[in-house]
């Protein structure tokens, strides 16, 4: 039988969107999957930003978006019989930024640190870091035919760009909060492999975008793992309401 594969990306806590959370939350405890990932930024990590706070956007207690983080994570892997993966995104990775040029913040990295924090006490999970000792690209091998990243371009054709870069592997990536799917016959063996973005959890619209449009989606992935081939469902949120792969509809 084929296992069951959840991914969400990009809810940046405390920026995320209520509604499209719910739609998640409710999709989990219906699939009830075997396999959760989350492809990273995860949190927001605005405290920890060299930029200025956003214009119009309030700012919060680092403790609480943690909090709030560990409750997603907590309901998700209730929901996942087998693994939780948490891939470290470039917002989390602030935190290494700001610790390393800061001498208070190395002091407290062990009591900030999404890679610590959000890793306490938890079994049947693995935290994937977003920078890279070795020169190679950090990424998560669900199977033999997909990795899992999160993100190694924002350009407008990231989807074929990580399809270039993965080697042959089918590519599950966010970073861009854009809905994408691209795909093509491996020269391999005549497989179909792609390159799919199932967008983001945040809000879709930032209010520094007002005024200019943005092509972020809100969505996630569900995905059904066999022992020879694979199918991937990117979901898209449409406003309260989502129809799932099964026809089965959630509404928030």
């Amino acid at each position: 039988m084929a296992k069951k594969l959840m991914v969400f990306t990009d809810c940046h806590i405390p920026v995320m969107n209520p509604v499209a959370i719910e739609i998640f939350k409710k999709t989990v405890s219906h699939i009830k999957p075997d396999i959760s990932v989350s492809l990273g930024d995860l949190l927001d990590c605005g405290q920890f930003s060299q930029h200025p706070p956003t214009f119009g956007v309030p700012e919060t207690d680092y403790e609480g978006d943690l909090r709030l983080a560990n409750e997603l994570i907590d309901y998700v892997q209730a929901n996942t019989s087998e693994r939780t993966i948490l891939i470290e995104g470039n917002h989390e990775y602030r935190l290494d930024r700001w610790a390393a040029q800061h001498t208070e913040g190395r002091g407290a990295y062990n009591m900030l640190a999404p890679r610590i924090q959000l890793m306490k006490n938890r079994k049947r999970c693995t935290y994937i870091p977003y920078g890279s000792t070795d020169g190679r690209y950090p990424h998560y091998k669900i199977n033999s035919r997909i990795i899992a990243v999160h993100g190694w371009s924002y350009a407008v054709n990231a989807d074929r760009r990580h399809l270039q870069m993965s080697q042959g592997r089918s590519v599950l990536f966010g970073h861009t909060h854009r809905l994408s799917l691209v795909c093509h016959q491996s020269i391999y063996g005549g497989d179909t492999i792609r390159a799919v973005n199932c967008g983001c959890l945040c809000n879709p619209v930032p209010l520094y975008g007002t005024g200019r449009p943005v092509e972020w989606t809100n969505g996630f992935l569900i995905g059904y793992l066999g022992r020879h081939s694979d199918t991937l469902f990117p979901v898209d949120i449409k406003g309260n309401f989502a129809i799932l792969p099964d026809g089965f509809g959630i509404v928030a």
